[in-house]
C-alpha cells in the first residue's frame, strides 16, 4: 500500500462504500461506468504528484480495466481550435485540464483552479468560455483582486447616520450578472488572487449550497444557475 499524502487520503476517505469492488454482482458495464465516476470526478481534485498514486488504486480496485477518458467531440474540438488560434501549443494534458474543469463545473457552482505563476491557470479557464462561447453558449467572466481592495470596496458600507446603502465591486456585480434572463448563456466571477479568510467568509454562504450573498444592508442575493464562483490560487490556496 502506498503512503498517501493528507489531502489524497482526505478525498479517498469521501468515496462512497457502494463503490468498493463488487465481485460478479456488476457487469462489466456497471464496472466502467463505476470506474470512470470514481476516477473523473476526482482526478481534478489532485495535485500532480498524487495523480499516479490515485491511478494506481483505481487500477487495483478494478483490475484489467482500461477505460479512456470520455472525449466530448463538440467541446474537444473547440477547445483544441481555441487553444491553436491563440498560439498554443496543442498538448493533450492541457486540453484534458480544459475538459476537467468543464466536467467539474457541471455539478458544481464554485471551483478553485490553483497552480503556481505560469502553470497555465489562465488558459485553461479562458479557454473554457472561449469553447462554451464558439458552441453557442456565451459566457462572460468578471475578474477581479479581491486583495487590491478592502472589504468594504469589495462588498460596499451602509452610512450609520443616513443608513444609505453603497455597493461595493463585488455585491454590484454580483447583483448585476444575477439578473433573472432567458438568454443562453454564462457568467462566471473569478476571483483572481490567494484566498484570505479576510474576505471570503462572508462568500460562505454562497459557496455553499444557500447560494446566497448576504450584505450589510441585510440584502440577499441567490446566485442563478447560469452563474457560477472561480478562483484563481496559487499553489498554497491562501495568504495570510
Amino acid at each position: 500500500m502506498w503512503p498517501l499524502r493528507g489531502h489524497l487520503g482526505a478525498h479517498l476517505e469521501l468515496v462512497p462504500g457502494w463503490l468498493q469492488p463488487s465481485g460478479d454482482l456488476c457487469s462489466r458495464t456497471q464496472d466502467v461506468v463505476l470506474m470512470r465516476a470514481l476516477r473523473d470526478m476526482n482526478l481534478p481534485k489532485f495535485v500532480f504528484e498524487d495523480v499516479p498514486l490515485f491511478l494506481g488504486l483505481i487500477s487495483d480496485l478494478f483490475p484489467g480495466l482500461d477505460c479512456p477518458r470520455v472525449r466530448y467531440p463538440d467541446f474537444n474540438d473547440a477547445v483544441e481550435q481555441v487553444l491553436s488560434e491563440s498560439g498554443y501549443e496543442l498538448l493533450p494534458v492541457q486540453v484534458d485540464k480544459v475538459v476537467q474543469m468543464y466536467e467539474t463545473m457541471l455539478t458544481r457552482h464554485t471551483t478553485m483552479i490553483v497552480g503556481p505563476t505560469g502553470g497555465g491557470k489562465s488558459v485553461v479557464i479562458n479557454a473554457l468560455c472561449q469553447a462554451q462561447t464558439k458552441l453557442g453558449l456565451v459566457t462572460k467572466l468578471y475578474i477581479l483582486n479581491p486583495k487590491a481592495m478592502s472589504v468594504i470596496e469589495l462588498y460596499g458600507i451602509l452610512d450609520p447616520n443616513t443608513r444609505d446603502w453603497t455597493d461595493g465591486v463585488l455585491s454590484n456585480i454580483f447583483r448585476e450578472i444575477n439578473k433573472p434572463t432567458d438568454k443562453k448563456e454564462r457568467k462566471y466571477i473569478l476571483f483572481d488572487g490567494d484566498v484570505d479568510a479576510l474576505w471570503v467568509e462572508n462568500m460562505n454562504s454562497v459557496m455553499d449550497d444557500n447560494k446566497l450573498l448576504t450584505l450589510a444592508n441585510g440584502e440577499r442575493i441567490r446566485l442563478q444557475a447560469h452563474c457560477a464562483l472561480l478562483f484563481e490560487a496559487s499553489e498554497g490556496g491562501t495568504s495570510q
